[in-house]
């Protein structure tokens, strides 16, 4: 790995992303929960869409936890992470390509 500390700065750049973008979503599922509990009736179709969000929240979640898993292993046992096998085992096909194109210095 020639470039460390720039692999690891896209690797935090990309991370940050993920989780802005875990915030934001979360926000807006809380907006919908809040407004169907205020309102006390079933939600609406558009609402039950929205909270279908949880599931991808969830995954997201797991497949970030489980990145952060392979990349620590992989220090433990061989010292240099590589990013890109890390990625590899991310079943969420978008965060997968996120997090290769973030380690993609790792390799070069």
């Amino acid at each position: 790995m020639e470039h460390p500390d720039k692999a690891l700065g896209e690797l935090c750049a990309a991370s940050a992303w993920e989780m802005e973008q875990l915030r934001s979503q979360m926000q807006a599922l809380e907006d919908v929960v809040l407004d169907v509990l205020e309102r006390g009736t079933a939600p609406t179709s558009q609402e039950l869409r929205s909270l279908q969000d949880f599931d991808l929240v969830i995954q997201t979640l797991s497949g970030l936890s489980g990145f952060y898993r392979r990349v620590q292993s992989q220090v433990d046992e061989s010292g240099p992470a590589d990013l890109p096998a890390a990625a590899a085992g991310v079943t969420l096909e978008k965060l997968r390509d996120r997090l290769r194109s973030a380690g993609s210095m790792a390799s070069t």
